[in-house]
């Protein structure tokens, strides 16, 4: 039994966490959605988190799963009920006292994996019911796997061939079981025999038999050993079909928090009144971007609000240079490139009003930290470290994200410095997001003239307010501090004094 609702060939299991994944969900301040998809179920966060941070690069992995997640929104209640199985079955066989464990005597075992598949007997009907009458509404390949699998490997003579075992083995009309005589009279072979209604009264009602006297302790004991060698295989196979569907319910409601999760946090952005598209994949090859609103929804979920959203078409770049004004929305551009990218790889919707872009080999961020007065160094040593560790892990077709790196020196080193960096990433083919107040370095590149790079600049009217929009433009020398000073000491600014 195989969910396979997030790979086609394999089920979930949750993996270690990779180089820079506390740096992405700093940098792009992925913890306030990862809230908004757990809803406080902290297997839902551990889930969502364990996937975005691991992203897909297979095409063919992200539409299977992208069409499993467009049929839990068009079935988000069936999905949750699913979920609320799966969780309630974890529940109940934690809340039972039957468990199996090598510490217990073997009948006692024997006991426990009959009481435990009971219970995932009646869960696996609840989901079979729970699926047959919206079957017809999932389209996916996941979907319509995971559901001929249970129709057909859990049909009704299935429920009825189980319950009818379950009832036979209670003990509570004792066991039967038989024996041969060894080459030393000792009994040997003990096997456990079904206690066949029609033939069972004739055959051992008028055997020859005998009681245990209630003080022979020592002839209860023998005889206690002789039923465990008897029930020791039938044990070992309950115990083992305990374990298997066990193991079904615990991938089941793994990967179904994944979807779960995604359905909470597009209830919470449609509530916002805020777009979610299905994104379409570039192959890896591609240097095109295209995107419609795409907006921070970080700072969506921070703000309980709608917020500005960018428009972007690219074609044949492999640079992108965002310089302008400050408090812009430069930083929340570039947060928003990186969480798309992550939420369309691991087969979400997007925070875009339409969104299209290449799958990328690797996501990675250096942005700007805060001074740290534990360093033993000083905080370009710092920059250029975390440089080097990102280095290791690059290979061509990653996606590299700078916010203000290098700033830490004077303009002409700084410069230099992204002039040597960036050039050296985009001649191996790494697709660069920089966000600088490094004019030097901005210029450079503008009058090299280099085809692959694009020109963006946070807007700023006339009047000097932002738009926090993002749109082309090429550098200038000034930031528009003014603006800012005029804005915190108003009228007094504005008057010279």
């Amino acid at each position: 039994m195989n969910v396979r609702l997030l790979y086609r060939d394999h089920d979930f299991s949750m993996q270690k966490p990779g180089f820079g994944q506390q740096a992405l969900a700093d940098d792009l301040e992925m913890e306030r959605i990862l809230s908004a998809m757990a809803g406080g179920d902290p297997l839902l966060h551990d889930v969502c988190a364990n996937l975005l941070f691991h992203p897909l690069q297979a095409e063919e992995e992200i539409r299977y799963r992208q069409d499993v997640l467009a049929d839990c929104i068009r079935n988000p209640e069936t999905v949750r009920e699913l979920y609320g199985i799966a969780v309630e079955t974890q529940k109940r066989k934690s809340e039972s006292w039957s468990w199996l464990s090598s510490g217990q005597y073997l009948s006692s075992n024997f006991s426990s994996a009959i009481n435990l598949l009971r219970i995932y007997a009646e869960m696996l009907l609840k989901l079979r019911s729970t699926l047959g009458g919206d079957s017809q509404k999932f389209r996916s390949d996941g979907w319509r796997q995971l559901i001929g699998m249970l129709w057909r490997e859990l049909d009704d003579d299935y429920f009825s061939q189980i319950s009818a075992l379950l009832d036979e083995l209670k003990d509570d009309r004792g066991i039967l079981i038989s024996a041969e005589l060894g080459s030393y009279c000792q009994g040997v072979h003990y096997v456990m025999r079904r206690k066949e209604e029609k033939r069972f009264w004739r055959n051992w009602h008028f055997a020859p038999s005998f009681t245990i006297s209630p003080r022979d302790d020592a002839g209860a004991s023998d005889l206690g050993k002789r039923r465990d060698r008897a029930i020791n295989e039938g044990t070992n196979v309950l115990a083992q079909s305990a374990d298997h569907i066990e193991n079904f319910f615990a991938v089941l409601q793994r990967e179904l928090a994944f979807y779960v999760g995604c359905l909470n946090l597009f209830d919470k952005i449609k509530e916002l009144g805020m777009p979610a598209a299905m994104p379409e994949l570039l192959p890896l090859s591609s240097e095109s971007r295209r995107f419609e609103d795409l907006y921070d929804v970080s700072l969506a979920l921070a703000k309980n609000a709608k917020v500005v959203g960018t428009r972007l078409y690219a074609e044949n770049k492999r640079l992108y240079l965002i310089t302008g004004a400050n408090q812009g929305g430069k930083s929340t551009f570039l947060r928003s490139v990186g969480q798309s990218q992550l939420m369309m790889q691991c087969g979400m919707f997007v925070g875009a009003g339409s969104f299209q872009a290449p799958v990328r080999c690797g996501i990675f961020t250096h942005f700007k930290k805060e001074e740290d007065a534990g360093m033993k160094s000083g905080k370009l040593d710092e920059e250029l470290s975390r440089m080097n560790g990102i280095a290791d892990h690059l290979v061509p077709g990653s996606l590299l994200l700078f916010n203000e790196s290098f700033a830490a020196t004077n303009e002409r080193e700084g410069s230099e410095i992204c002039r040597q960096i960036t050039t050296a990433l985009i001649e191996n083919g790494i697709e660069v997001f920089s966000v600088t107040h490094l004019y030097s370095f901005a210029a450079g590149f503008l009058r090299e003239n280099r085809p692959e790079t694009l020109y963006l600049t946070a807007q700023r009217l006339d009047d000097g307010s932002r738009t926090f929009r993002i749109v082309p433009g090429e550098p200038l020398q000034t930031a528009y501090g003014e603006d800012l000073y005029r804005k915190i000491f108003g009228a007094q600014a504005k008057n010279g004094k």
